[in-house]
């Protein structure tokens, strides 16, 4: 008799997926749909301020691919583990798909960072050419065959867009518009009033320069002082990996439950987002903007 309600029960459930996968198929295509040309541009649109260009199916490929490898690493990692098995495939799965939107983010702030690096000297290359005579394009050529990327190539594109018939101020707001740096914004800035009201653009260049530089020391040392508040929140997060390894060590036995019984993986599953939400905590505190 249970077993035949058992039996009801789960023809029942099939049937009611089923009809709602059927009915609901077109909003979950469309919704689907949707998401993923978002995804895709924005990840174009990186690649892009990236100077990269890459095909869209070559994109599809690689997160399909990374969704379904973490997918699976999961799967085989908790298999026999019941829901947990299900939580963690899915949860590799999810962060698979953002994997590839992550790795484009990383290298766009590491390029972002560099390009501030370089605008100071940038800045005063292009002061030096003011002064010796040349008008705001040619410097800007000079920039571009003295420089190094990225701002060579964020400044050929600045003078590529005035050849195709932008005007420089037009060329330098694109700029900026690609990238989102403070500094960058406070000498654009000051070369379109410039411009119009008139002035000295050499002397305007230096002062952004050493302005820049100055605001750089504050900054190294607000960072040499959270140093210590990373540390400790670092210490903080690898203490219990490192207690859990310690314990296995000294008593096998009395660690092995935690990674052998469903209990025991939801204490690691708690544990990590706990975890998570305190790096996250810790990051937000440390980090203070100059």
């Amino acid at each position: 008799m249970a077993s035949t309600s058992l039996t009801i029960l789960f023809l029942l459930s099939v049937i009611t997926i089923a009809g709602a996968a059927y009915f609901g198929y077109p909003w979950i295509e469309e919704f689907a749909k949707r998401k993923t040309d978002s995804y895709l541009e924005e990840c174009e649109v990186m690649l892009h301020r990236m100077c990269r260009e890459m095909p869209r199916k070559q994109m599809i490929i690689i997160i399909a691919s990374s969704t379904f490898g973490l997918g699976l690493i999961g799967f085989v990692l908790t298999l026999g583990y019941g829901w947990i098995n299900i939580i963690f495939t899915f949860s590799l799965a999810a962060i698979g798909y953002q994997s590839f939107r992550m790795w484009l983010k990383f290298f766009w702030e590491r390029r972002t960072a560099l390009f501030n690096e370089q605008l100071v000297d940038a800045l005063n290359l292009l002061a030096n050419s003011l002064k010796s005579g040349l008008n705001l394009s040619q410097g800007l050529q000079v920039l571009i065959q003295e420089s190094k990327n990225p701002v060579s190539q964020e400044f050929g594109m600045v003078l590529s867009q005035e050849k195709l018939g932008l005007t420089v101020d037009e060329a330098l707001e694109k700029m900026l518009e690609r990238i989102p740096s403070d500094d960058l914004a406070i000498a654009i800035h000051s070369v379109l009033i410039l411009r119009e009201t008139g002035g000295d653009l050499s002397e305007t260049f230096e002062t952004i320069a050493s302005t820049i530089r100055e605001r750089r020391k504050v900054s190294g040392k607000i960072k040499s002082m959270t140093q210590q508040g990373k540390l400790q929140g670092l210490i903080l997060l690898l203490l219990p990996f490192g207690l859990a390894a310690m314990l296995y060590v000294v008593n096998p036995p009395y660690i092995i439950p935690m990674v052998t019984t469903q209990l025991g993986w939801i204490m690691i599953f708690i544990m990590l987002i706990f975890q998570g939400a305190g790096a996250l905590w810790i990051k937000k505190i440390v980090n203070i903007d100059v």
